[in-house]
């Protein structure tokens, strides 16, 4: 019910469900159909310099964030620039398209859901062609009003951590995209400790997947400890335990995604509250 790893350039590859349709397009995966996930697919891809991809029509919904270099992304007619650390939601159905005008390749973490078919599966990808480049690219600027499902994140965004509850304090959390930015069927966001805090055990309705942006954490899957530093990732599946400690003086900071979205209410089911019934009640 859960997976741990650690990103390492040398799985890139190309991805399989382009294939002539895109040159300099690689894909790492940390989680996708081939592991015990339903909900999510999640990874690295990355766009060498002078890749492009041909116009892409997909049956599910893609978000993006850079994590390197610089990439254009024509997205129904309009073309936008995204640069280490702006995000992007490519909605259902939406055509769009990739590439990199750069000299140094640009990469950056996607999140698909519903979760892609496997390349010889149920077809959910289409390809239509070039893509319209004549507008020239521009880079997000959150004050025109034009630009919808964009975004920047920046670390010091972050609001002073927060004090729950006994089993949630110390953190801060950075929305990037969810119903509310245009999303349906996941949640993307940044989590941050500053110092120590701690996020307890609990489970969800639904699965979690993590990338560490920097820092380092220790944590406990089903009753298995790890530690996660930056570059590392994991996954948490349905009904699956999982607790995060950050160590004291030393910040850490995740993107996370969570699929479906969680429900309005009880997202987060932690485990003290039910386990002091187990101690005090007597059956």
């Amino acid at each position: 019910m859960h997976k741990i790893g650690t990103f390492d350039p040398k799985t890139l590859s190309p991805h399989p469900k382009y294939g002539s349709h895109a040159k300099g397009l690689n894909w790492a995966p940390f989680v996708e159909h081939a592991d015990d996930t339903v909900h999510i697919s999640y990874g690295i891809i990355e766009l060498v310099a002078g890749g492009e991809t041909e116009a892409t029509i997909q049956a599910h919904e893609t978000g993006m964030y850079v994590i390197a270099g610089g990439v254009e992304v024509y997205r129904a007619g309009k073309v936008y620039c995204l640069v280490e650390g702006d995000f992007l939601l490519i909605p259902t159905g939406i055509e769009h398209a990739y590439r990199n005008t750069d000299q140094s390749p640009a990469r950056w973490v996607e999140m698909c859901a519903p979760q892609p078919k496997a390349p010889d599966a149920w077809r959910d990808t289409w390809f239509s062609g070039v893509a319209d480049w004549r507008d020239e690219a521009a880079q997000i600027n959150l004050s025109d009003r034009r630009m919808q499902m964009v975004g920047h994140y920046d670390y010091s965004q972050h609001t002073p951590p927060l004090t729950i509850s006994p089993d949630l304090d110390g953190f801060s959390q950075r929305m990037m995209i969810d119903d509310v930015f245009g999303g349906v069927h996941f949640n993307m966001f940044v989590i941050s400790f500053a110092d120590g805090g701690i996020c307890n055990h609990h489970d969800h309705a639904f699965e979690e997947a993590y990338y560490v942006l920097g820092g380092e954490v220790d944590i406990v899957f089903d009753g298995q400890e790890y530690l996660l530093k930056e570059g590392d990732f994991a996954w948490t599946g349905v009904g699956a335990q999982h607790a995060f400690f950050p160590r004291k003086g030393t910040p850490v900071h995740w993107l996370e995604i969570q699929a479906p979205q969680p429900p309005v209410r009880e997202g987060v089911r932690f485990h003290s509250p039910w386990d002091y019934m187990t101690n005090t009640l007597k059956f």
